[in-house]
Order: C-alpha cells, then structure tokens, then sequence
C-alpha cells in the first residue's frame, strides 16, 4: 500500500500543480486581451490603411472590422482568440499582412539562445561568487565580492549594455557592437542580461549557504576530517537548495521581459524586438501573441521552479501531511511524537549553545 499511497500523492501533486498554472495561465491571458483591447487606435483602420497604401474610407474600415470579427462582444472575441492561440494561430499581423503563428517561432528560437546563455551566465556566476562569498573570511576579497555583486545588481540593462558597447566595442575594439554572426557577437547581450541576475543570485547564495554552514552536522562532517569543498557541495547546497533555485528561477523568468531592451540595443531579430515593433505599429494581433508567449514562459519557468523545489525539500510542497507541518516539540514534552527523540535537544543543561561558542 506505500507504493501505492506515494504514487496517489505524486499525482495529486501534478494534479494540483497543472489546475494552479492553467488557472495562471487563464488570468494572465485575460490581462493580456484587456489590455490590448484598451490601448488606443483602431487595429481595422490601420490593417485597411495597410491594404490601401493611403488613408483608408470609412467604408473600408467597416469591411475589415467585419472580417476581423471586431464588431463582436469582447467575451466572444475572446474565446474565439484564445482558442486559436492554443492551437498556435495567432491571426495575421496588421503590420506585415502575415500569419504571425510563424514569425513567432522564428524568433521565439532567438529570444530562447539569449535567454539559455544568459542563464548559464547568471547560475555560473551567481553560485560562484555566492559560495566564495560564504565560505572567505571577513577581508576585502569577500568585500570586494559584495559590493561587486550589488553593483551588478543595480545597474539597469540600458546604462550595462552602454558601457560594455563603449569600452569593449568602441575603445578597446575587442567586440563587434551588434548583430548575431558568431560568438563573439553573443558575449556582451547575454552578459548584459545574465550578470544582474547572477548579482542577485549572489547574494542569495552566500547568504542561505552560510545559515547551512552554521548547522550542527557540518561540525560533524568537519569533526570526521571532510574537506571544504565536500562539505559545501555534499551538506551545504543540497540543504540550501529551496531558496536558491526560487530566486534562480525568477531571475531566468525575468530575462524573457529583459530581452525587450537588449535585442533592441544589439540588434537581435528576437521576440523582445517583435514586441517593440508590434508596439510601435499598433499592431494589435501581434503584440497579444507576444505579450502571451513571454508572460507564459514566465508563469511556466517559475511553476517548474516549484516542482523542483518540492523534489529538493518535500517540506516545502503544498499541502503536506500532518506530520510535515508539525511544529518539532522536546522530548518529554505532551505532544512529542515519533522520532522527537532525533531532534536536537534544546537548553540542555551545560551544553554549548551557539552564543557560548567560540
């Protein structure tokens, strides 16, 4: 019956995680038509002057609102969008007279080799400098690390993708300024993207990992002669793992909103270039297929985050049993139960507590 009992709540937690990002994935689709819908200009004025090449009648208008279907209730409107999403219809662009479905998977692909190489750049760096940052001594490198990081972590991408394009493009000329040629054209957009992040992460390494350091069986692992680096990678991070990856995983979401900027600056035929050019355009079909695809990746990137931290830490898993909820009591307490007597004793009498030690 255990396997089976595992096997029923495995399920029930991927029943509950798939109906909580539908449901997200819902509300964000709804904001998203909304929003549109209430942005100014008249999308069949702009498609029949598209069509036209010159100011377009009234009579021309009416003819592309009724072929749009925009004389229908916004409910209606609505389905009919979302149904066609979901299967990857998107409508044409009023801008390009094209079907957008396409033009969305080629630069999707883009926009993903950005955001993959930014995040390899901001778990790399970010978990480098957080663990050096835990385990140095007070001293200037670990200073130096700290302020290094916020630094990073502050700087907007626009003012970052500005001293990297002057230093190392213009003065030094080490780098071309724009395009995606070859590899050296990828360093500088996806350092500007990923070194906020892994500032950030940074911090959030050093800080989790140090509280992990401090627990009573990394003394034990030190006590039986382990080395730093084992016990940093064997009992520190495994238990330092929750928080870390939640802020990892926004971090990744986020570079998605990030590209707005960035494939602008450098050049990048991305989806954060379509977003800025269907914005610029009025082009309404287009802007709700971009606003959907990376607002999804977002929702979709921190929901896997949660799956994997209830994989880490069962603890953290949303509606747990009984037994995981449970405040630990002392042994001999009147609701100690089961396993009370592994639990760390507390205020025993002449043992060393954490203020008493050196």
């Amino acid at each position: 019956m255990r396997p089976l009992g595992r096997l029923a709540t495995a399920g029930g937690h991927v029943a509950r995680w798939t109906v909580d990002t539908v449901g997200v994935l819902l509300a964000m689709s709804v904001g998203t038509f909304a929003l549109v819908l209430l942005a100014r200009g008249d999308p069949a004025a702009v498609l029949a002057a598209t069509r036209a090449g010159r100011p377009a009648t009234p009579e021309q208008i009416e003819a592309v609102r009724g072929e749009l279907g925009l004389d229908d209730p916004a409910p209606v409107r609505y389905v009919r969008w979302l149904a066609d999403a979901c299967t990857g219809d998107f409508g044409r662009s009023l801008r390009t007279n094209a079907a957008i479905g396409p033009e969305v998977a080629d630069r999707l692909g883009v926009t993903l080799a950005l955001v993959g190489g930014s995040a390899v750049i901001a778990v790399v760096v970010g978990v480098g400098v957080g663990v050096a940052g835990a385990v140095l001594r007070r001293g200037v490198l670990r200073g130096a690390l700290r302020t290094g990081a916020l630094l990073v972590s502050s700087i907007p991408s626009f003012w970052l993708s500005y001293l990297l394009v002057l230093y190392l493009a213009i003065r030094l000329g080490l780098l071309p300024t724009s395009g995606m040629a070859g590899p050296s054209t990828w360093l500088m957009p996806m350092a500007v993207l990923g070194l906020p992040v892994a500032g950030v992460l940074s911090r959030v390494v050093a800080v989790t990992l140090r509280d992990a350091l401090d627990r009573p069986y990394v003394r034990a692992a030190q006590a039986r002669g382990s080395g730093t680096l084992s016990i940093v990678v064997r009992d520190g991070l495994p238990n330092a793992a929750g928080p870390i990856l939640s802020v990892a995983a926004f971090g990744i979401g986020s570079l998605l909103v990030a590209t707005v900027v960035v494939e602008q600056i450098f050049g990048w035929p991305g989806m954060g270039a379509y977003f800025v050019q269907a914005a610029g355009s009025r082009d309404v079909p287009a802007l709700q297929a971009a606003t959907l695809v990376m607002g999804g990746g977002f929702i979709l990137a921190n929901r896997c985050a949660d799956v994997l931290q209830g994989l880490i830490d069962p603890r953290s898993r949303r509606g747990g049993g009984a037994r995981s909820r449970r405040r630990p009591m002392l042994p001999g307490s009147k609701t100690s139960g089961r396993g009370a007597e592994l639990r760390e004793p507390v205020g025993v009498p002449g043992a060393r507590t954490r203020k008493g030690m050196p």
